[in-house]
């Protein structure tokens, strides 16, 4: 008997001390960020500075508010960002006072611009950027910071909810498109001068997962601008906007009111779709949402099948 249970003693023991060996992370940690700049991490983050809206929405998913101490004047969301710290712009943040508070790690995306983020180096902050045009890149973006912060375990949950629901998602669409031809989408970003997104933008991906093609993919430029001549002669089929493509916000209604564009089809068959930029332009957890109105838009049918 007492053999026994020195045999289940260190069964026990075993396993537990597999279980901490898996959770614990080995530093230092080696990365390469996607704008190809290496960084080295010594020790665990303890205070983190995000420059990117859908960067602090990670930061909060992963439970890692307590350790965020700045974000830039762009991050509003959840609402207990408006709280923090603020660093300035999202472009161009303020460099004196991000080295003031003495981050271990700031987390950027690739508008931010890179000489801000060379700037800090010099200035012995780490700082890593992103540049997700994906849906799967920004699971593999949360996978990333969530290994860079110690955060592996919420990580993993997180995203495979995320993956999980994203392939769902895309299998509904995959069976509304079987031996049909895709839908030709417009996206309005600004409405005068009109503005779009073309080939090779989060939106232009977007588009194609939810069923759709992107008739600004044919234009010059990730964001070029387009003629009525233009958008007449591709003739989208849906039109999709949000209420801050004007000063003032668009609201449907005046979306529908534009009678120079009364000879497109989507305006003809009432197919004009208004998303919240904020889910569909972010590269956050929320993606998977902004996905679904995108999706709702092309395929309206799919409302009740998706939410």
């Amino acid at each position: 008997m007492r053999k026994a249970k020195l045999v289940i003693l260190f069964l026990v023991v075993f396993v537990f001390a597999a279980a901490i060996s898996l959770s614990a992370q080995e530093f230092p940690l080696n990365y390469t960020d996607e704008l190809g700049r290496e960084i080295t991490i010594e020790k665990e983050v303890e205070r983190i500075i995000t420059l990117a809206p859908g960067m602090t929405e990670v930061i909060y998913a992963l439970g890692l508010e307590d350790k965020l101490v700045a974000v830039s004047s762009a991050c509003d969301y959840p609402e207990e960002a408006l709280t923090k710290d603020d660093v300035g712009r999202i472009d161009e943040p303020n460099i004196e006072k991000i080295v003031s508070l003495e981050p271990d790690l700031v987390i950027a995306e690739s508008v931010t611009k890179i000489e801000s983020l060379e700037r800090l180096s010099e200035l012995g902050i780490k700082n890593i950027g992103f540049k997700p045009v994906s849906i799967n890149d920004t699971i593999d973006m949360i996978e990333d910071i969530a290994y860079l912060t110690s955060a592996a375990e919420a990580g993993v949950e997180l995203t495979s909810r995320m993956d999980k629901e994203y392939q769902q998602l895309k299998e509904l669409v995959n069976d509304k498109l079987e031996n049909k031809e895709r839908k030709r989408v417009f996206y309005e970003i600004w409405s005068d001068p009109l503005y779009t997104a073309g080939k090779g933008t989060f939106i232009d991906s977007l588009i194609h997962d939810a069923g759709g093609y992107n008739v600004a993919r044919e234009a010059e430029g990730s964001w070029p601008t387009f003629s009525l001549e233009s958008l007449i002669d591709a003739d989208p089929e849906v039109y999709i906007s949000s209420a801050h493509s004007t000063p003032n916000g668009l609201t449907l209604d005046e979306l529908r009111e534009r009678e120079i564009f009364r000879e497109i089809s989507a305006f003809k068959n009432d197919r004009l779709y208004l998303v919240d930029q904020n889910l569909v332009n972010r590269p956050s957890p929320r993606i998977i949402e902004g996905y679904k109105q995108f999706i709702q838009a092309i395929f309206p049918e799919l409302k009740e099948e998706i939410n």
